[in-house]
């Protein structure tokens, strides 16, 4: 019997350690040495048709090299010191990726240094926080979303709530936990201050919210019923459209989109996407920037929104001006 080596082998080859999710494996960047555990992500769904593409959201490793399994694996092999020429790396996945025999498998799975491996990959899949695990350490409902018009259900459903622990990095602000596709696994987290902090935002310290779209993982199945993506900046723009009944919309953390976040709209497969810009200059760039970088793979619509931004219109104003237009 026959097995064929996966993209998993080549991590455990080069002794890179990494979580998966959602058909990905993430892990700091194996390529520039970083310590964001969250910066780079590789596909590894062998039915998708990025599957080996991978991306670096720190430095941006992927842009000069290519982004494919052949540019990961030559500056891989040249961390021993030794420059590799074209036909040495060839060569390299040539052999590498050679058919092995079960023999060999359950030879590697004997022994003591694979199931070290083994351990420590299951020890970081197990310091993983579960949406469980978010709802015992903050305090529901925020207030301070409260006083803006939301409603306190809806504030629960996002698990978003204040952190009245000292300890924490994210102590008193509102907290907007980031889930992984699955919406299932904590990814990160960002805080806004309750206090007057001059730090009004905060990301969770080894949180790369490049890597991520806020309420991806609640929207991806009416995006994918809707053949629709909506685009907003920011997470309470997100909620706001929810409370409107508007349930296919994702969050960018800002007023631009990653090469990560673009990857992630098109793992939908949806045709088109609809962007909702804060209504100042940020969002003017934002627009030209998203309609640059979308509009060969999508069909590409804008709307303003009726005041400064999605999350400061009521439900009946967006009902009127926004989703008759959706």
């Amino acid at each position: 019997m026959k097995m064929m080596r996966k993209i998993h082998d080549i991590f455990e080859h080069f002794g890179i350690d990494y979580f998966e999710s959602d058909g990905m494996i993430i892990c700091c960047c194996p390529i520039h040495e970083g310590d964001n555990e969250t910066a780079f992500n590789i596909n590894i769904n062998e039915d998708d048709e990025y599957y080996g593409r991978w991306f670096c959201n720190t430095k941006g490793c992927h842009r000069n090299r290519g982004g494919d399994i052949f540019s990961f694996v030559w500056p891989l092999l040249e961390k021993s010191g030794k420059k590799y020429t074209f036909p040495e790396v060839l060569r390299f996945c040539e052999d590498f990726t050679s058919d092995i025999s079960m023999g060999t498998v359950l030879s590697l799975k004997s022994d003591p240094l694979h199931k070290l491996f083994k351990e420590k990959k299951k020890a970081v899949e197990e310091k993983r926080f579960t949406r469980q695990d978010v709802r015992k350490i903050l305090t529901f409902p925020a207030k301070l979303y409260l006083d803006r018009g939301y409603k306190a259900e809806t504030l629960d459903f996002f698990d978003v709530g204040v952190c009245d622990r000292p300890d924490s990095q994210m102590y008193q602000r509102v907290v907007f936990p980031v889930y992984d596709e699955n919406d299932k696994y904590l990814v990160g987290s960002t805080g806004r201050t309750i206090n007057g902090n001059p730090q009004k935002w905060i990301n969770q310290k080894g949180f790369s919210k490049s890597n991520f779209l806020y309420n991806y993982g609640k929207a991806l199945p009416h995006i994918k019923r809707l053949d629709q993506i909506i685009l907003v900046e920011g997470q309470g723009d997100v909620i706001r459209l929810y409370e409107a009944g508007v349930l296919n919309a994702v969050g960018m953390f800002g007023s631009s989109l990653s090469d990560a976040q673009e990857f992630l709209i098109q793992k939908t497969g949806v045709s088109n996407v609809l962007v909702i810009p804060d209504n100042d200059p940020a969002g003017e760039k934002c627009k030209d920037d998203l309609y640059e970088k979308l509009r060969y793979l999508f069909n590409v619509k804008f709307i303003h929104p009726h005041g400064k931004d999605v999350g400061d219109m009521s439900v009946e104003e967006i009902n009127k001006f926004i989703k008759e237009k959706v």
